[in-house]
């Protein structure tokens, strides 16, 4: 099984790794930044919870929202062009957040960064799903291992950067971030990827017309609710309990095991079909809330973050997969647009919630609500698998197994 799993992955075209090489050094930049954005802004700018809600709440609505009218255009007119326009739009928004004080400039650049979000990954999910069915469940799973590398490598760059000066984290960044964007867009053969534009109108009927696919979505929410605390909940609640250096190795935590499961995961997306795996992933991550406050020690937090981190590192391409097996072709961007709309939905609630949650309640209320959230998830999932046998042809049913 091991072996064949292997290679499948071998199998992945080289455009393919490119990209994939893109979004390791991509994540590596944001996770330079990412991992310390919560902190800066209440320890060192001083921000209540309703400041850092909203500066974080406006990023996330830019970035989650605008990928449905990005990916309109994007299913029309190609994908290079808006994946090195995201890219150059977030250096030049953590420029600002490196040299900006109040929350109300901050707000504005995190809007500016959320909107180069938007535009990048309007294109980047598309390009995989383009591939054929197998290869892009590969693609979505390599891809999640480019995350999981970034996690390591940008908390160790931050590490080093935050002995010099917080602010420095965010200028070279910004720095990597314009790189990428031109050498993004000096790579025309992504352009193969794109055959015939939709017309927008309707690539926009087909999604809103597809109650299979808002039956996914509701499913789905729940879990961007609980994705949100990686930035929120978990960085403040450790910086609380061992003080902000800490935070950084919360993110190698969750990178590493995240590499270290990268065979798991593989098999896992080989052998099982992706719409059985949202539920049991569910249950696994409500146990795991449950347990986080068991002890309040930064090391048994460190070990829910490694358990945590099975659960995303399984859940998020089994969600990708879905979008790619729903989406018509020539509307992949669309669908992915709608699902970034249900994750802006569910990590809004989470950054207000998860925010206010561990600067005024007690912790083991906090993460009872969290399991809470699991088990809702789990719910929901399990109705969806139940009641929409007839979500994925059989023949697709037959590729995703």
């Amino acid at each position: 099984m091991l072996k064949k799993s292997i290679k499948n992955y071998q199998a992945v075209p080289p455009l393919v790794w490119k990209v994939l090489v893109t979004q390791f050094l991509m994540n590596s930049s944001h996770f330079m930044t990412v991992s310390l954005l919560a902190v800066y802004m209440v320890n060192t700018l001083k921000f209540g919870a309703w400041e850092v809600a909203t500066v974080m709440t406006t990023n996330l609505i830019a970035a989650q929202v605008l990928p449905f009218l990005f990916g309109l255009m994007a299913d029309r007119y190609g994908f290079r062009h808006f994946m090195a326009g995201g890219l150059l739009l977030r250096a030049l928004g953590l420029i600002g957040f490196a040299f900006g004080h109040g929350w109300a400039p901050l707000s504005a650049m995190a809007l500016v960064m959320g909107v180069g979000v938007a535009m990048y990954e309007s294109s980047v999910y598309p390009f995989f799903s383009k591939q054929p069915l197998p290869i892009a469940t590969r693609a979505f799973v390599l891809n999640n291992q480019m995350l999981n590398m970034g996690v390591v490598v940008g908390p160790l760059l931050s590490g080093v950067l935050l002995m010099y000066d917080i602010r420095l984290a965010f200028v070279v960044s910004s720095l990597m971030f314009g790189c990428l964007g031109l050498w993004v867009f000096a790579q025309k053969d992504i352009d193969s990827a794109f055959t015939k534009g939709t017309v927008l109108f309707v690539s926009l009927q087909r999604v809103l017309t597809d109650r299979r696919f808002f039956f996914f979505l509701l499913a789905v929410v729940p879990w961007y609710f609980l994705f949100a605390q990686l930035y929120v909940s978990f960085p403040i609640f450790l910086s609380q309990i061992a003080g902000d250096a800490a935070v950084p190795k919360m993110f190698l935590v969750n990178g590493v095991v995240g590499l270290v499961f990268m065979v798991g995961a593989m098999t896992v997306m080989d052998s099982a079909a992706p719409r059985t795996v949202l539920p049991r992933v569910y249950v696994m991550g409500a146990v795991f809330f449950f347990a986080a406050p068991l002890l309040a020690t930064a090391w048994w937090f460190l070990v829910f973050v490694a358990c945590y981190t099975m659960v995303e590192t399984l859940i998020l391409p089994a969600i990708e997969t879905l979008v790619t097996e729903l989406a018509p072709d020539g509307s992949q961007s669309t669908f992915f647009g709608a699902l970034s709309v249900a994750s802006a939905i569910g990590g809004s609630l989470g950054y207000y919630a998860g925010s206010w949650m561990t600067l005024n309640m007690d912790s083991r209320s906090m993460w009872s609500i969290f399991s809470g959230v699991g088990a809702l998830g789990f719910a929901l999932s399990f109705w969806f698998v139940r009641t929409q046998r007839e979500l994925i042809p059989d023949q697709k049913q037959d590729m995703a197994s």
